[in-house]
């Protein structure tokens, strides 16, 4: 996508693995956050799963609510206790106070609502990011 060219860039050199089902939102986040960033993608929690002795040093995890098998929380649960370190961001096309309340118990770092704008995005991950730092 062109217009992202144009954008101002916070986020560089980061390792970013992306858990979405739908392709065109996948795909729109790797144009978004690739070239000067490692993207990884995944169409499943099953394949990320299946990937995870592949996913040394990844600062940020973007997970799907809604996903084929495993949905985002699932697939949250189980890579904070391999990747403790990382960022954990779920997003959904369905927010519901009971959805908001679980993932801020369980400790996600992030909740957004589909669609969102990309530069707000990054704004919540450059923000993770630098709190850690």
């Amino acid at each position: 996508m062109r217009y992202f060219k144009t954008m101002p860039r916070q986020i560089n050199g980061q390792h970013l693995v992306i858990v979405e089902d739908d392709p065109l939102i996948r795909d729109t986040l790797t144009d978004f956050f690739g070239g000067r960033n490692t993207v990884k993608t995944f169409a499943s929690a099953e394949e990320a799963l299946a990937a995870e002795g592949q996913l040394q040093g990844v600062n940020v995890f973007i997970f799907d609510y809604k996903l084929p098998g495993k949905n985002g929380v699932e697939l949250f649960q189980h890579f904070r206790t391999h990747f403790p370190a990382a960022k954990y961001i779920l997003i959904t096309g369905e927010m519901s106070y009971e959805m908001a309340e679980r993932t801020s118990t369980l400790g996600l770092d992030a909740l957004m609502l589909k669609p969102f704008d990309f530069q707000i995005l990054e704004d919540n991950i450059s923000g993770l990011i630098s709190a850690t730092a």
